[in-house]
């Protein structure tokens, strides 16, 4: 409670019209000088006031503003690790914790409401973050506080009237209550005189005392704390030992084996525990802390066990941060912090390894039936719990928390007695040891157990043409999913944005026609287990060459004038063959100005006559809204296939790439491209999703030049296999009959490019 001295003041006030008739009894002090008084705005009381004034910079690891602080307890949230600041000994720790964060991405946000306090304690609430910059931009820091000297308390003083009669002693208790009666000094109208009763004792930051005995020498005393006192290294005093002993447990050592499997751990109420390893209670006793002549004392009391080990009053011989050695008569002991909030148990470290793998339940020592349970812990903070592959049906949540100086993993859960605030007392890597109560838990890493589902999988990049808008189509599940084997069962979704994925909701929905600029989207996978991960997908929409394809070769139809009358049946269409399925429409046209006004398309453009030699012809092609024109070179030869020997056949199949761009009529076989390979008569067929290797052969006959496939397998292309006749040869292209079945024809044209 913060006590207001203005209502003292009123309260002398009323007791002078009150108390007339006591003033015969009050003793009369000899009349107290200026030097012996306290005068308003004087450079004493002003040293008094910044001596007692609310350091405000103690915690700008908080708020980064020192001239205020932030009352505690207060709660904080770092990257999703919810932190209790309780007393100014946790500003330390949180300072150690806010060097793993990245703090641009990871800076500590309130839980408001909270309440402010100024350098003259007063005390504002701040209910948002708006609020408390707006606070923070207008601090200016101008208050001079004089950190490094205290008084130690109480003090008294004594209130005269205008007649130098003492009215009344008021006894302050601390620095806010000197402090505010310093400052209705300043606002004080009554005309009261007061003085300081001496002697009065400070206390500098190097541990020292020093005592004064008048105005002139606190004065002085003050004033050199304040031009030169710099904090000295903590000693073995009670407070710098006491604040040590309950930070963490402690390890402790006589020089043998004997304690190896016990810890100190040291509460604030001044009660002790003494754990063994994985026991589920710890042996109680009780320990306090008192000055003597000899030094500083450390007394174990009320003990259920070891009283003669450690029972009694050990005298501390030396300290440090992490270190402690007690001595009782001719008996050493070492005590070696063993805190979880090192750099092997830092809690962002412990924050990222959860979710590496799945973590077993090693041991538990009030269920041991637990043993062999499996916890899986995601990234939006949920948690599956499975055993020997079964997932339990609970809805389960997880967090981790910095309460102090300890760490916990917070576990919401209906699974039995699973839930609660899990202190972590060992951790490193691969296991982590938990305590709750009366229970400790053990949970070991165990990556071999994690689904094989997630192997399958890796991130995506898909690249499709832009349109004038800037953007593509994209067949999200036939590029992505749809060209993944995997043996493992799972749930895929695809999502615009990555809390939509780890939430699992507003899927896309149309995965096969997906419209989008250059963007990032995400890939959810979940196996059966429930346990997921997140794949990006890179949607890259690019400038294209819409006709790209038409525009990479000059097309040629060359046919064998039969009668030598110098006309023949052309198929205009095989000209773009691999062209023309990228294309909206496509049109055929006797000459280019038709083509280009799009009129007058050819009716059948896979039976044209023409009607001179040689004859260009064009194609219309059109895409998303545009068009080009093309030249069709049409050329007759006079050609047979006796001229095509077994030679001219080998030589003319190795040297480019083949297309089959007529079976009876079709083009269905166009996609198959072949490579006719001299070395064991090998030609690989194949299209962009598949291959086949197959073998051919040709041969010498009075028919004419034989063509021989086999080894084809594969939907429709194993059509071709058997033997066929040269009816037809140029360089550029062959007509074979079917041997079995002459009305069986196929056309081979060449493709050089």
């Amino acid at each position: 409670m913060k006590t207001k001295f203005k209502y003292l003041l009123i309260f002398i006030f009323l007791a002078l019209l009150v108390t007339t008739s006591c003033q015969d009894e009050q003793s009369d002090l000899e009349n107290p000088n200026n030097e012996e008084t306290l005068e308003p705005n004087s450079a004493l009381v002003n040293l008094m006031r910044n001596t007692t004034a609310n350091f405000g910079a103690y915690d700008d690891v908080l708020d980064n503003a020192s001239c205020f602080s932030i009352e505690l307890p207060v709660t904080i949230v770092i990257s999703d690790i919810t932190i209790t600041i309780e007393a100014e000994s946790d500003l330390e720790e949180l300072e150690e914790l806010l060097s793993s964060f990245n703090v641009e991405d990871d800076a500590p946000e309130f839980l408001f409401p909270i309440t402010i306090i100024f350098s003259d304690y007063s005390e504002i609430t701040i209910e948002n973050e708006e609020q408390l910059e707006s606070f923070i931009n207008q601090c200016d820091d101008e208050d001079e506080v004089i950190e490094c000297v205290d008084f130690q308390y109480p003090i008294s003083f004594s209130v005269f009237n205008s007649e130098f009669d003492i009215i009344d002693t008021v006894i302050v208790e601390n620095d806010e209550a000197l402090h505010n009666f310093l400052e209705e000094l300043e606002d004080d109208d009554n005309a009261l005189i007061v003085s300081l009763n001496f002697p009065v004792t400070l206390e500098f930051a190097n541990g020292e005392n020093v005592e004064v005995n008048s105005n002139q020498e606190l004065a002085n005393a003050i004033a050199s704390a304040q031009n030169d006192c710099d904090e000295e290294d903590e000693e073995c005093t009670e407070e710098f030992v006491s604040g040590l002993l309950v930070q963490c447990p402690w390890d402790f050592s006589n020089g043998t084996d004997a304690y190896d499997n016990y810890k100190l751990v040291f509460n604030e109420d001044g009660s002790l525990e003494i754990p063994e390893g994985m026991a589920t209670s710890a042996i109680g006793g009780a320990w306090s802390l008192s000055s003597t002549n000899n030094g500083l004392i450390l007394t174990f009391s009320e003990l259920t066990a070891f009283q003669e080990d450690l029972g009694g009053e050990w005298l501390i011989v030396g300290c440090s941060d992490d270190q402690i050695e007690i001595v009782r008569g001719d008996m050493t002991i070492e005590l070696e912090k063993d805190c979880e909030g090192d750099t092997d148990c830092s809690v962002v470290e412990v924050n990222e390894n959860l979710q590496d793998c799945l973590w077993e339940i090693a041991a538990y020592s009030s269920f041991p039936e637990f043993q062999g349970i499996d916890l899986s812990f995601n990234s939006d903070n949920t948690f599956s719990i499975s055993q020997s592959g079964n997932t339990y049906n609970f809805v389960s949540y997880w967090s981790l928390s910095v309460v102090g100086e300890y760490s916990y993993l917070v576990l919401d859960s209906d699974f039995e007695d699973l839930g609660g605030d899990w202190k972590i007392v060992e951790c490193d890597d691969e296991r982590y040891e938990f305590v709750k109560d009366n229970q400790i838990m053990v949970l070991e890493k165990d990556c071999e157990s994690q689904e094989q589902v997630f192997d399958c999988f890796t991130d995506f990049e898909l690249v499709e043409c832009a349109n004038d808008a800037g953007e593509a189509e994209f067949n999200l599940s036939a590029d992505t999913i749809g060209l993944i084997t995997c043996t493992e069962p799972y749930t895929a979704s695809f999502h615009f944005n990555l809390s939509d994925a780890e939430n699992n909701v507003f899927p896309i929905e149309n995965t096969e026609s997906y419209f989008s600029i250059t963007y990032e989207i995400y890939l959810r996978v979940e196996a059966e287990s429930g346990n997921y991960q997140i794949f990006s997908i890179f949607l890259n929409a690019i400038e294209c060459n819409l006709f790209e394809c038409f525009e990479s070769f000059d097309a040629v139809i060359e046919l064998c004038d039969e009668n030598n009358d110098s006309t023949e049946t052309f198929d205009l269409t095989t000209a773009f063959a691999n062209c023309t399925p990228s294309a909206d429409e496509v049109t055929y046209h006797i000459n280019q100005e038709d083509a280009v006004t799009g009129v007058n398309p050819i009716p059948n453009p896979q039976a044209f006559n023409n009607t001179h030699m040689p004859q260009t012809m064009y194609v219309r092609v059109e895409i998303e809204g545009q068009f080009e024109v093309f030249p069709i070179e049409l050329l007759l030869t006079d050609c047979n296939a006796g001229n095509c020997t077994e030679g001219d056949i080998d030589g003319i199949l190795l040297e480019c790439m083949w297309n089959i761009t007529s079976f009876n009529g079709s083009n269905d076989l166009v996609q198959w491209n072949f490579d006719f390979e001299g070395a064991n008569n090998i030609v690989v067929i194949y299209t962009d999703t598949q291959t086949i290797d197959a073998t051919w052969t040709t041969s010498q006959t009075s028919d004419g030049v034989l063509i021989e496939f086999s080894n084809v397998s594969g939907p429709n292309i194993q059509a071709i296999a058997g033997a066929w006749l040269v009816v037809e040869c140029t360089g550029s292209q062959l007509v074979l009959h079917d041997v079995s079945n002459s009305d069986n024809e196929l056309v081979f044209d060449r493709n050089c490019e």
